[in-house]
């Protein structure tokens, strides 16, 4: 679902050092854990940092897994996948060293159904997120870290928010596409919820694939611009060469998470399970300004509108550099955002000492996102800059009646 706020401003991948860039089957290797992947389609996606089949398989995804014997209970390490890369070249999705599943699918007592018994069932249960990642300890923004192959418990990602539009990470994460039941080769069945982690899974026939469905884990934030050129609604024409060119923007989302931690194991089909313990809910400003804004609508300095971009239009365009957006940790409720835009109009004027006439623009103005940013989402404030002419005309006024004097130069006489 697409969110759109209009902001009328009446005047008077590149992506992160973890952030790499979805969607067939590999190869089965005997009894060997294949994978299969799919991105589900955000609202108008297309952007080149979003994530989708073909960024994934550009990025590739990570996948944590855990063997038990019995369900798991969030009480081992990972010890069957740390962190395992996988990736796709030639319409397949590979990884290494290739893991193959556990044998053992009964309980002491029991057979497989052909006759083989094994001295206690081992389920596997997955974990997955994209892009993959090597956070380090310098990583500082976007993806921060992961839980240690050392950690027992769920794993999960870290995820600090960033002011820099290079280090916007669309983090996805994996779970199950199907309430298909998953069969094992004994006879046995484990039930799977889609939306779901895929937990304590037992071998299956040759073949079948882990196919994880990613979704998206944050909210989408974006910008654009549209002028209103002397009418009172979105369009016109601008006159005489007049362009609108945008210095600055400057957004602030009150009681707002910078950084929070998705736990993999999610409790809730298609919701990311975030945790903000010893997190503080503060003011978030975001500046868009310099190289952040699109060179469609960047303001020049001080040049004639000639040598200014072609600016904002009668055409809804971005305010962001070219497939940039910023991403936030999902919050949901009535949220007030207050949005600050520094413009230009500049009109060239040769009868002017420089050549031209600039006038600038500072407008601010709280707006409310009444379900604030649910993850999955794109949100977006469009702002309407309009400008009006300034209409001039004259007329003569009318002589007013003055005084007469009577004055005798001489007076004559008879």
């Amino acid at each position: 679902m697409k969110k759109s706020i209009f902001f009328a401003a009446v005047a008077a991948v590149a992506l992160s050092a973890c952030a790499k860039i979805e969607s067939e089957r590999f190869t089965a290797l005997d009894d060997a854990v294949n994978f299969g992947v799919y991105v589900p389609k955000s609202t108008k996606a297309g952007s080149a940092g979003e994530m989708n089949n073909a960024k994934l398989q550009a990025t590739g995804f990570g996948v944590m897994a855990y063997v038990q014997a019995g369900n798991y209970d969030g009480s081992v390490k990972p010890n069957f996948m740390y962190n395992q890369e996988v990736t796709y070249s030639s319409s397949a999705w590979s990884y290494t060293p290739i893991k193959y599943w556990p044998n053992q699918l009964t309980d002491d007592g029991t057979t497989d159904g052909q006759g083989a018994w094994s001295q206690q069932a081992q389920k596997v249960s997955f974990f997955a997120y994209a892009p993959y990642c090597e956070p380090g300890a310098s990583e500082t923004e976007g993806i921060i870290a992961l839980s240690a192959k050392s950690a027992a418990g769920d794993p999960t990602v870290t995820y600090k928010v960033s002011d820099d539009l290079d280090k916007n990470v669309d983090l996805v994460w994996g779970v199950s596409n199907t309430d298909t039941d998953w069969a094992n080769v004994a006879g046995g069945t484990n039930a799977l919820t889609e939306g779901l982690p895929y937990l304590n899974l037992q071998k299956p026939a040759i073949g079948t694939k882990v196919h994880f469905k990613f979704y998206h884990a944050l909210a989408q934030f974006n910008l654009t611009a549209v002028g209103s050129y002397n009418i009172t609604g979105i369009g016109g024409t601008a006159k005489n060469g007049v362009k609108i060119t945008i210095k600055e923007v400057k957004i602030t989302v009150p009681g707002q998470y910078d950084e929070a931690v998705l736990n993999l194991n999610n409790t809730t089909a298609k919701t990311p399970l975030w945790d903000v313990t010893g997190a503080s809910a503060e003011d978030l400003t975001l500046t868009v300004s310099g190289a952040k804004l699109h060179t469609d609508v960047k303001d020049a300095g001080e040049v004639e509108a000639a040598n200014q971009p072609k600016g904002v239009t009668a055409t809804e365009g971005p305010v962001l550099a070219t497939n940039k957006y910023f991403t936030l940790i999902p919050k949901t409720g009535s949220t007030d955002v207050t949005v600050q835009v520094t413009y230009y109009v500049t009109t060239d004027d040769s009868s002017l000492d420089d050549g031209f006439s600039r006038v600038e623009n500072i407008i601010k103005k709280t707006i409310n996102f009444p379900n604030g940013f649910k993850a999955g989402t794109k949100n977006s404030i469009k702002m309407i800059l309009g400008i009006s002419e300034v209409a001039l005309e004259g007329e003569v006024a009318d002589w007013e009646t003055g005084d007469t004097i009577e004055v005798y130069l001489p007076k004559n006489k008879e």
